[in-house]
């Protein structure tokens, strides 16, 4: 039917015509039509290079607001440590996954363009933690998967010291505590 008319087009080529097509499920059906599926170590690999871009991001954000405050600033100290997390972590997962034997990701996560499009400091920040979270609910799905002692290690030191960092922005922004 044509959108303006409400009525059958005239011709095939009728350029009113609108046409759809139901959805493709073919991404719910891997390796139905031929392609290759991909193995468990890569989606593992995968999913560790999500958490790698996710790291990248997190340090570039907190950098970034760290340094639009005054030196002095007290709250400056706590963006700087947690800048330091977000940095360390990225680099034990980029060895983590070269030392699994997967491709490490040169990419950073859109978090940071998200971010610096919010307004103000304290939303920042609440947004922030809102991606912290993101990171702990991501690295609980990953240790599903992890076989290898230290990865599993690393993991579950960068989930604590997610929520520790998720806790003290909190604190700072004045909020209670919040359950993971």
């Amino acid at each position: 039917m044509s959108r303006k008319s409400g009525r059958q087009p005239d011709a095939p080529n009728d350029t009113q015509a609108a046409y759809s097509s139901p959805p493709c499920y073919a991404r719910d059906f891997p390796g139905h039509f031929g392609e290759e599926v991909p193995s468990a170590e890569a989606i593992r690999i995968e999913r560790l290079n999500a958490l790698l871009e996710a790291e990248r991001a997190g340090a570039k954000v907190l950098a970034i607001l760290r340094d639009e405050l005054d030196a002095r600033a007290p709250l400056r100290a706590l963006l700087e440590r947690l800048q330091k997390d977000e940095g360390s972590n990225a680099v034990v997962l980029y060895k983590t996954i070269q030392r699994l034997g997967g491709a490490a990701s040169h990419e950073t996560g859109a978090f940071v363009h998200k971010t610096l499009a919010i307004d103000g400091l304290e939303a920042r920040l609440s947004f922030l933690n809102k991606g912290q979270a993101w990171v702990v609910r991501k690295i609980d799905e990953v240790l599903t998967d992890i076989d290898d002692p230290d990865a599993r290690r690393m993991l579950e030191e960068m989930r604590r010291s997610h929520v520790d960092n998720i806790a003290a922005c909190e604190a700072v922004l004045g909020h209670p505590p919040t359950s993971l």
